[in-house]
């Protein structure tokens, strides 16, 4: 009988109606086909007129390389992927394709918390690529950064990172350079720029008293060292 319904809406209408009553395993049968299958011979926007969602990508073991082999991102995005289902079938931070990329995350409608929750070691935060300034539009402090294990050591690798950016996206405080590990030792062999480092860093740290010294278990020694310094010089340093 001819009620007027076009066949893909009637396909959808009734497997969005499984869904809300956790009948899912009857929409093959409806359908007659499976989204692995389907994607196959078809495009991904398509599939939605069958009733399939990202959530089957998570149901059929489909994984993000997978769906990048086939299809393009704006084809995954316009498909409705949301960064918490991306990130369930294999999204990693080498993906997110840097500063750049940031726009598509944005457009998985990631919160700040989900980035977070998802970037938690800095090994990860240094495969996104991101530059401080988009680290910071993703919702990280340089706390946040210390937190999930920013340091000289690890942060001297990764690429725009300069003590100038750092500054100028985050404005650290002395306590947060010294628990980063950012003392007059991080500038051996040039692994960072000296002269950033006495110009943005040396003269905050130098004002620190020896019990501010203490709450961050940084020996006073390493304050001696600073205090050695021209404060006129540092003063009149550029970058």
């Amino acid at each position: 009988m001819d009620i007027g319904y076009d066949k893909h809406v009637g396909i959808s209408t009734m497997i969005e109606y499984l869904r809300e009553t956790d009948q899912m395993q009857h929409a093959e049968k409806i359908r007659s086909t499976t989204l692995k299958k389907y994607i196959k011979n078809n495009t991904l926007e398509s599939s939605i007129n069958m009733g399939f969602t990202p959530l089957d990508c998570v149901c059929e073991n489909i994984s993000w390389e997978q769906l990048r082999r086939k299809f393009s991102v704006e084809s995954i995005l316009k498909f409705g992927m949301t960064f918490d289902i991306a990130t369930k079938i294999g999204l990693q931070p080498e993906h997110f394709g840097g500063d750049e990329g940031y726009t598509i995350i944005e457009k998985m409608k990631a919160t700040k918390q989900e980035i977070h929750d998802f970037i938690d070691h800095i090994s990860k935060l240094k495969k996104t690529n991101w530059s401080p300034a988009i680290a910071k539009e993703a919702g990280f402090t340089f706390q946040k950064v210390i937190d999930i294990g920013g340091n000289a050591s690890t942060l001297q690798s990764m690429k725009s990172w300069t003590i100038k950016n750092i500054v100028l996206e985050f404005q650290p405080q002395p306590e947060e350079w010294l628990k980063a590990e950012f003392t007059s030792d991080c500038t051996k062999d040039e692994a960072w720029d000296s002269k950033q480092y006495r110009q943005f860093i040396a003269k905050e740290t130098a004002q620190l008293s020896p019990d501010d010294l203490e709450e961050v278990k940084i020996n006073p020694v390493s304050k001696d060292y600073i205090l050695k310094f021209d404060a006129n010089k540092i003063l009149s340093q550029r970058f």
